[in-house]
């Protein structure tokens, strides 16, 4: 081999080092996976499939955990029947009747569902089962509180006049100058 194809193979191999080391840093290599194909759920409460109901964003609603809590979300039925959904905590449980093919949306006062105790503080996780005659899934649901301003007219007893984070609200500055200067 001649000194001229010896450089263009040493060429050649460090230009793919360059090229597999630049890949690496970047982000691009074929051992990161591309995390715009990964699932996930865009929302506070968790999104689940079990075999005959979908949980779709469920979640508790509370003031403290020694108070009672409010389940929000929507339960699914995906079967011809009647499904009734059994929610338990370590300490309290629920139900909630599905309509055959239909859906229960938990944020109507007609399905107001309570666990009582919440068990646990907003900002917190409580691990909840839920089960079916087909299926059981046991998860981590979230406590929040009014803290959201979506939440708080679903806090049980009604959230409380003063705000759960001061941050939510506007500052003693922001009031005076009401933003027209």
């Amino acid at each position: 081999m001649n000194i001229a194809a010896r450089k263009k193979a040493k060429m050649a191999g460090l230009c793919a080092a360059v090229f597999a080391a630049t890949l690496s840093v970047t982000g691009c290599s074929y051992i990161n996976p591309q995390t715009t194909t990964l699932e996930y759920s865009p929302a506070d409460g968790i999104v689940e499939e079990m075999e005959d109901v979908s949980l779709n964003n469920v979640l508790i609603v509370a003031e403290s955990g020694d108070q009672p809590g409010r389940l929000l979300g929507t339960v699914v039925n995906k079967t011809a029947q009647d499904v009734t959904l059994n929610v338990s905590t370590n300490e309290a449980s629920a139900q909630v009747e599905v309509p055959a093919n239909g859906e229960t949306l938990l944020e109507d006062a007609d399905n107001e569902t309570l666990l009582d105790p919440a068990g646990a503080e907003p900002g917190m996780m409580i691990e909840t089962t839920f089960s079916t005659d087909l299926d059981s899934l046991t998860k981590s649901l979230q406590v929040l509180d009014h803290t959201f301003p979506r939440y708080a007219e679903y806090v049980p007893g009604g959230a409380p006049s003063t705000p759960a984070n001061p941050s939510n609200t506007p500052g003693a500055a922001e009031e005076a100058h009401g933003g027209g200067h």
